[in-house]
Order: C-alpha cells, then sequence, then structure tokens
C-alpha cells in the first residue's frame, strides 16, 4: 500500500505541476478561453491511462504457470528501469522543466490554439499516467490488488490537494526536498521490484 501510494503521489504531483504551469501561463496571456481544453486533454488522458491499467491486469490474470512468471518478472523488471529512468530524468531537468513548459504552451497558443492546448496536457498526463499503470501492476504482485487500489487512490487525492495548494496560495512547497527524499525511496523501491523480478524468472527456471 505504501509503495503504491508513494508512486501515485509522485507521478500525480509530477502531472499536477504540468497542467498548473500551463494553466499559469494562460491566466498571464489572458488566454483563460482555452483552460477547457487543457482539463479535457488532462481528463481524456486519465481516462486512457485508467483503461491502460484495467487492461495490463486483466492480462496478467490470463497467465498461468510458468507463463505467469515470466510475465511478472518483465512486468517487475521493466518498472524497475522505467522508475530509474524517470528518476535521474526529473533529477536533470527539474531545474529548467518550468521554463520549457512555458515556451510550449505560449508556442502553442500562439501557433494552433485549442488543439495545441489540448495536445500538450494530454500528452503530459498520458505520458505519467501510462507509468502509473506499469508501476501499479508491478506493485500489485507485492501486495494485494485492494491495498494497491485504496494506495493509489489516496495517492492521487494527495497529489490533487497538493497541485491545488501549489496553484492557488502565494506560499511555495518545498518540492526540491519533495523530490529528493521520494527519489530515495523510489530507488529503494526500483531495487526490490529488480529483486522480485529475478526471483520470478528464477521460479521460471530462466
Amino acid at each position: 500500500m505504501l509503495a503504491s501510494f508513494l508512486l501515485s503521489l509522485r507521478e500525480g504531483l509530477e502531472a499536477a505541476l504540468i497542467i498548473g504551469i500551463v494553466l499559469g501561463v494562460l491566466l498571464k496571456l489572458k488566454r483563460t478561453d482555452l483552460n477547457k481544453s487543457v482539463w479535457l486533454g488532462a481528463g481524456i488522458a486519465a481516462l486512457i491511462s485508467a483503461i491502460a491499467a484495467i487492461a495490463l491486469n486483466l492480462l496478467g490474470m490470463k497467465f498461468e504457470g510458468r507463463a505467469e512468471e515470466i510475465f511478472e518478472g518483465i512486468a517487475m523488471l521493466l518498472a524497475a528501469g522505467v522508475l530509474t529512468w524517470m528518476i535521474f530524468w526529473m533529477h536533470n531537468s527539474a531545474a529548467s522543466l518550468k521554463e520549457e513548459i512555458e515556451a510550449k504552451t505560449q508556442n502553442a497558443v500562439l501557433e494552433k490554439g485549442s488543439k495545441a492546448i489540448f495536445a500538450l496536457a494530454f500528452l503530459a498526463v498520458f505520458r505519467e499516467g501510462i507509468e502509473l499503470a506499469l508501476f501499479l501492476l508491478a506493485v500489485q504482485e507485492t501486495s494485494s490488488p485492494a491495498q494497491t487500489l485504496i494506495g493509489a487512490l489516496t495517492g492521487l487525492a494527495g497529489a490533487a490537494v497538493l497541485g491545488w495548494m501549489l496553484f492557488r496560495s502565494t506560499s511555495k512547497l518545498n518540492l526540491r526536498s519533495f523530490f529528493r527524499v521520494t527519489n530515495v525511496l523510489l530507488i529503494i523501491f526500483a531495487a526490490g521490484l529488480v529483486a522480485y523480478g529475478v526471483h520470478e524468472f528464477n521460479e521460471a527456471g530462466i
């Protein structure tokens, strides 16, 4: 439950930060009429991500015996790889991420308006959503489905609250410390996924 909570909180907050930056730029440009496109893109991306998560779980349930062990091993190693890449990408890109998103938003408004803003919001949330779907699939192999679901929903709710606070509040949360702490915890979790993945391949005789 803790792992699914932490992963959902982290992925959800990253998506919320991007959406918040886009909305902030639209407010500065006095183009709040495009906010609807932002929320539409984010909502559709979240829906597709949820469907992908359900599909991955249903796919995993179809396997039995050795095939199930191989599927679980692949899922865990893949999740560990993506998680590690995400941590290092965020570490290297955090300093320039806000400026990059602001520039993309300004260009989107000037070039294609609502369609470009929709695509920007959709891709931001969809990337985080697909990553989370993969992570939760791996987490579910180490805890019960109910615990995974409760942790994920709680984490996403927490991310939504933090995102709203960042957008509405004049005081700034210490995001640098937050990401540093979660990076350490997620690296430990990624190492655990590697161990579980190797175990599953050993059980399959590989």
